[in-house]
């Protein structure tokens, strides 16, 4: 069987293993985002007959580029895949769980929890291992239709929780907040409108740097020829390190600087403040989840900032859990993997600590 899209036949063995490969090599065009386009993505997304999220995944790609939301996604992120996972006292199938490919699935599959779904492609089987092992372009897939495009908006394509795909992919998806799809839209669609507000303050900012940052030089002269004007000009417009200009008796120069704006900065800095407090707290619970320090003043070990992460970890270690125990590891024994029935959980790693801290007290 193949599959033959514009003259361009896909061959059953490669298809069927990595979906990511069947829509057509076109790469999605980055535009400039703004709080419009913010909401032109959920209404497209929210379409009653015909929903896409080609524009949310169009503002997620910018979204993601942001150091702040970056360094949270990241952060949230290590809450799971430094964590140990575990099989009912099976050493082989706990080495499988630390290989680099099985991480990745869980890297892809918490991604979800951000972009609201994550489609993952194994590859081809080499060593019992899958180093081919990728996530699926996600402006393609329609969570609602669960099938993946060969063009932008199109309605049809391969439905990969079915033959030949499903034992080939994993599917990562997020409860609906609204119930207008049946799948969520992802944690940075609510952080999308204040990454766009920091986004646009850089620009702000830099033009305000330069406005109200520099003194304006300020030349008068009699010269009426423009060569001398021009020189005169010239001089005003390089000046810098070691500047020098040989002016007549009446010409003069002068440097204004603007007093008004030299607190300016604080207005950009203190909007980017509180935008970078509402991303932590959507991302990572707290506010002060990423910067504060544990052993220092106002971030006890045990404060509120703690307190969030680990709810968090705890969360998305179960979220992990029902993917792998309930997708990963029946695909693994269905390709041929030699798993024994069981599930696999995270090790408590607060457990382990409180245990070992009362052994050493003892």
């Amino acid at each position: 069987m193949a599959l033959t899209i514009l003259g361009y036949t896909l061959g059953r063995q490669i298809t069927e293993k990595n979906l990511n490969q069947f829509p057509a090599k076109v790469a999605i065009q980055r535009i400039k985002q703004d709080i419009q386009t913010w909401r032109l993505a959920v209404t497209e997304a929210e379409q009653e007959y015909y929903p896409f999220r080609v524009k949310m995944q169009q503002l997620f790609i910018d979204t993601v580029l942001n150091g702040h939301v970056a360094a949270c996604i990241e952060k949230r992120k290590n809450l799971t895949l430094l964590r140990e996972l575990k099989f009912e006292d099976n050493e082989q199938v706990d080495a499988m769980f630390k290989t680099q490919w099985f991480q990745d699935i869980i890297n892809y599959s918490l991604d979800a929890i951000f972009y609201g779904y994550s489609l993952t492609a194994f590859g081809d089987i080499v060593n019992s291992s899958f180093p081919n092992l990728t996530t699926c372009k996600r402006w393609y897939i329609s969570p609602d239709r669960h099938n993946i495009a060969a063009y932008l908006y199109n309605q049809y394509g391969a439905q990969f929780l079915e033959e030949p795909y499903k034992n080939w992919h994993v599917w990562a998806d997020t409860p609906s907040e609204s119930g207008q799809s049946s799948c969520g839209f992802g944690l940075l669609y609510k952080v999308g409108m204040y990454e766009i507000l920091c986004r646009n303050l850089i620009g702000f900012n830099s033009d305000a740097a330069e406005v109200y940052g520099m003194p304006i030089r300020w030349g008068k002269t009699g010269k009426t020829e423009e060569s001398e004007r021009g020189e005169f000009l010239s001089a005003l417009v390089n000046m810098a390190s070691n500047a020098s200009i040989v002016t007549d008796m009446n010409d003069e120069i002068e440097l204004i600087q603007n007093s008004a704006g030299s607190q300016g900065y604080m207005i950009f800095e203190n909007l980017e403040k509180r935008c970078e407090d509402k991303i932590s707290k959507v991302l990572l619970g707290h506010a002060d989840a990423l910067d504060s320090v544990p052993g220092k003043l106002g971030a006890e070990q045990n404060g509120a900032a703690a307190k969030a992460l680990e709810e968090i970890q705890s969360k998305d270690g179960m979220y992990i859990e029902s993917i792998i125990n309930d997708q990963v590891l029946p695909k693994l024994r269905s390709l041929g993997f030699a798993i024994p029935e069981g599930n696999a959980k995270f090790t408590n790693d607060n457990e382990l600590e409180e245990l070992r801290q009362r052994v050493d007290t003892s």
